[in-house]
Formats: structure tokens, C-alpha cells, sequence
């Protein structure tokens, strides 16, 4: 145990293994190894359970098979990941066969038949007694397996285990919730029942221990304050229990808390305070990161179906889990999801359920809906402010036009007004020249008194002054409002009489504009 490691001494949420490696990480249950090591040796078949995450793989793999392989020259077989679409016997007999290097399975021979006959083969080649570890046996017992299978397979086990050969021991690992339904289905079996082994979780007291030994064994070593650590596993002790040193801790979410802050060390950073949700929260991220493509039908099975709407954990069957799944997808983010601890499966009932693995996971994937959600609501809000704009532009440039063309209708009316007046001046004024030039003068002014707007007309000043040169007397000139008019001798004035007996006296100025001066009597 003494020798420097080149990796991270904390394994995470994965099972410890057989190999050197994790044998060496494996610390802190030397006195429960021993105990079912010895419970092994007595009893033919032991079954060990515990609840999900006690840590059972990794005290048969780190602990009891390594012992019995030093101490007694047991070889040994293990086997677990049960296919839902292969037989559990025929899976039990391929892996006898395989690793106890006994050569092709016969395939004349039915599954119980090859079973016995792996015993015989293994027992004939050498004296070496075996160990036979089935692990996870709660997946023969789930739906997906048929019965008739499963029923096979168990009473081949108990065939095997009422052998009296002392060479061989089977040792049968599943999670305490799916002990009744074990039990149900092996009461015909008595030898599958008799040895019994309960492991319960590892205690904040014992997994400070073990934790202050870990980390001098990684490269570089590390040396953690005691007081810190035993503080950082009260974070991660069973929801519910005191703050004392025999409080159970979550083993998973303690592995997962200190591969993070171990490697963070590592890389030279020296906070003390350490918070163990925010590295939980980290780990989630990066966990369904890692999915890749499936990450998004994991974010959506998270956040949709496994957090209520007050932010806590919800149950969700595995049933309903699948369904929330596209179907090809459903196997790998289950099965990832678990592996990693982000989901905990518990049987119930005849039923597996799924819920997030911690309160911590649901408050983090609660906020994460709630800001995906919010950024959503932003998004939509952003959509509606643009078709706002786009509306009222259109409706301002509408307008705008609409206006112009208005504008431009009232200008050609104007225009074209002006233009018909103009036209009426000029003709009057043509016909003046006219018949002033025919020497017809006082029909000449009577056409100049009908133009209005003399400003339009410049020439109205010059052919007034041409009117009057040629006659200074008494014209009589018809107009909409007077019974006569006539010129001043000079050129000066009009002068305009009204039926009322009043007169007006016009002066003709030099721009050709006519100023009222005075009216009199």
C-alpha cells in the first residue's frame, strides 16, 4: 500500500474491480471483508445484500476475491450484467466456460446438463476450489426475463449449491429491495436462503478514514485536513440522519465529491471551504455532457419527468421512463444515467422505479429547467418584440405613404387649380391685348377687372398703363360687384362705384399689385 499511484485515488461512482490498481484504492472495510470471507468458507452459497450503493461489487471484487485467491487458491468467476434477451442458466454456463478456460460449451448438452458439467471439468483439471460470484441477481427478476427461464436458472444454482464438495462456493449479490421478491422465488430452493450476509453503507466515521488514507496515495500525495474532510462527508451523509460521526453516507456521491476536489488539488487549488453540491451540480453537467447526442433526451427525462413542480425528487416507473424516451435511446440513457449515480433504481411492488439520486441533482436540474424556461420565455419575447416592430413599421411606412399619396393628390388639385387659373388669366389677358390692339378699349378693361389674382400675372401692371394711355375718360366697366368704373387721367388709380353710391379708389403700384387706400362716400 505504500507505493506512489499515477491516477486519481478516488474512483467516482463506479464499482471497484479486481485489478491492482483498484485493490490498492480499496480501504476502510478490512473488518467486513474478513467477516464475509469467512461466512463464504463456512456456508455453500451466501447471499449478500444491501441497499443501492452499500457497496457490495466492491467488497466481493477489492475485497473477499482477492483474499480468498491469496489465502486459500480459490479461482474465481464472476458474473453479472444479465441480457434481458439471454437465458440466465446458458449466460452462467458460457461465462463457467470461459473463464475457467474449460473450452467450448457442448452444444449437445441441455443448459443444467453443461452446468453440471463445467463443476465436473473444473474439478477434474485442477484441486484449486472455485468461487462462483453472481452479481446484480436482481436483473434475472426483473420484468423482461421470462419466468420459466428464471426459474430454470435459480434451481441450477441450488442444484450446484447442495453439491458437497468442499470446492466450490457461489456467492449470490442483489439489492435488499428485491430480497422479498428472491426470497419469494427461491422458497422451493432452502439452500439459496440459509447464509445470509447484510451490508449497510459505510459510516461518516468510517469513510473519513478511509478518505484521509486515499489521498496520500495518489501522485502527488495529498495530506487533507481531518476536521475539513469529516465535514465534507457530513455533507454527504443519508438524508434524514444527525451530524455524528455513525451517520451512513451516500458512498457514491462521497467518490464523486472527492475524485473532484483531489484532482482541483492537484492542479494547485488551495480553497478551503469546500461545498459538495456545487461539485454535485458540476458532475451532473458534465455527466450529461457526455452523452452527446442523447444528451438533450436526457435533459428533457430530467427535467419533464423526475423533478416535481415544487423542485423536488419525483418517482417515475421504468415503464413511464422508456415511454419519455425515443425507443432506440431508452436502454443507453437509463443505463448511463444509473452507472453514474445521477439515477438511483428501486424495485417496489413487482415494479422498478427511478428517481434522481440526490436532492442536490433535483434542486440543480430544477434550476436548470427553470432558467431553460426562462431563456425560452426570453427568446418568445424577443419573437413577439420583432413582430412588433415589423407591424408598426409597416404600419408607419404604410401611413407614411398613404400621406405622401395624399399630399401629392392635394398638390395636383392645387396644381392643377392653379394651373386652369392661370390659364383663365392669360386668356383674359390675350383677349385684352386683343382688343386693345382693335381699339376697343373699354371692352379691354372690363376684361382686366375680372382678373382677381393680379400677383400671378406681372403683365396685368404694363397693359393697365397701356389701357389707360390710350382713353382717359369715363369707362363703364361690368363687374360681379360695381356698376362702373374708370381710369384717373394720369394712370394712377381705378376708380370703381358701387350701387349703394359709394366709391373704392384703387392705386395701381409698380409691381403691378393693387393697395386699397381709402373708400369714401
Amino acid at each position: 500500500m505504500s507505493a506512489e499511484m499515477d491516477f486519481n485515488p478516488f474512483l467516482g461512482p463506479r464499482p471497484y474491480s479486481g485489478s491492482e490498481e483498484d485493490r490498492r484504492r480499496f480501504t476502510g472495510r478490512h473488518e467486513v471483508t474478513r467477516r464475509l470471507m469467512n461466512r463464504v468458507l463456512a456456508h455453500a452459497c451466501v447471499t449478500l445484500h444491501g441497499p443501492s450503493g452499500a457497496g457490495k461489487s466492491s467488497l466481493m471484487q477489492a475485497g473477499v476475491i482477492p483474499r480468498l485467491k491469496q489465502e486459500h487458491d480459490f479461482r474465481a468467476v464472476s458474473v453479472d450484467g444479465w441480457p434481458a434477451g439471454e437465458a440466465p442458466l446458458q449466460w452462467l454456463v458460457r461465462a463457467l466456460f470461459a473463464q475457467l478456460e474449460l473450452g467450448e460449451v457442448p452444444a449437445d448438452l441441455p443448459a443444467t446438463e453443461a452446468l453440471e458439467r463445467a463443476v465436473e471439468l473444473a474439478e477434474e483439471r485442477s484441486e484449486r476450489p472455485v468461487l462462483i460470484f453472481l452479481d446484480q441477481l436482481e436483473q434475472p427478476l426483473l420484468p423482461g426475463h421470462e419466468v420459466e427461464a428464471t426459474e430454470e436458472f435459480l434451481e441450477g444454482v441450488d442444484a450446484l449449491a447442495r453439491k458437497t464438495s468442499q470446492k466450490l462456493r457461489i456467492v449470490l449479490s442483489l439489492r435488499e429491495d428485491y430480497l422479498g421478491r428472491f426470497r419469494d422465488r427461491a422458497r422451493g430452493w432452502r439452500t439459496l436462503l440459509e447464509g445470509g450476509f447484510r451490508l449497510g453503507p459505510l459510516t461518516v466515521g468510517e469513510l473519513l478514514e478511509a478518505v484521509l488514507h486515499l489521498v496520500t496515495l495518489g501522485q502527488p500525495s495529498q495530506r487533507w485536513d481531518r476536521e475539513e474532510t469529516r465535514e465534507l462527508m457530513l455533507q454527504v451523509r443519508m438524508p434524514g440522519q444527525r451530524a455524528t460521526d455513525e451517520a451512513e453516507v451516500q458512498a457514491a456521491f462521497a467518490q464523486i465529491v472527492c475524485r473532484a476536489l483531489w484532482a482541483e488539488r492537484a492542479a494547485g487549488s488551495r480553497a478551503r471551504a469546500v461545498d459538495a453540491e456545487v461539485i454535485l451540480h458540476r458532475y451532473l453537467e458534465t455527466t450529461l455532457a457526455d452523452l452527446g447526442s442523447l444528451m438533450p433526451a436526457a435533459q428533457q427525462l430530467l427535467e419533464e419527468h423526475l423533478v416535481a413542480a415544487d423542485g423536488s425528487r419525483a418517482l417515475l416507473t421504468e415503464q413511464e421512463a422508456r415511454a419519455a424516451l425515443p425507443p432506440e435511446q431508452a436502454g443507453i440513457v437509463l443505463g448511463s444515467l444509473e452507472r453514474a449515480a445521477v439515477l438511483r433504481a428501486e424495485e417496489h411492488n413487482g415494479s422498478r422505479y427511478f428517481e434522481l439520486g440526490h436532492d442536490w441533482l433535483a434542486r440543480k436540474v430544477f434550476e436548470s429547467k427553470q432558467q431553460r424556461e426562462q431563456e425560452a420565455d426570453r427568446r418568445r419575447l424577443l419573437v413577439e418584440r420583432r413582430r412588433l416592430r415589423l407591424i408598426v413599421a409597416g404600419a408607419v411606412g404604410l401611413t407614411v405613404v398613404m400621406g405622401a399619396l395624399f399630399l401629392w393628390g392635394v398638390f395636383q388639385q392645387e396644381r392643377a387649380e392653379e394651373q386652369a387659373q392661370r390659364a383663365r388669366v392669360l386668356g383674359l389677358m390675350a383677349g385684352a391685348r386683343e382688343l386693345l390692339a382693335r381699339g376697343q378699349i373699354a371692352r379691354a378693361g372690363n376684361l382686366l377687372l375680372e382678373i382677381t389674382q393680379l400677383a400671378q400675372v406681372k403683365e396685368w401692371v404694363g397693359l393697365s398703363h397701356e389701357a389707360l394711355r390710350l382713353s382717359t375718360q369715363e369707362v363703364a366697366l361690368p363687374c360681379p360687384d360695381c356698376t362702373r368704373a374708370s381710369f384717373s387721367p394720369d394712370g394712377q388709380y381705378i376708380v370703381t362705384a358701387f350701387a349703394a353710391g359709394t366709391a373704392r379708389v384703387w392705386r395701381v403700384d409698380g409691381q403691378g399689385e393693387p393697395l386699397v387706400l381709402r373708400g369714401h362716400e
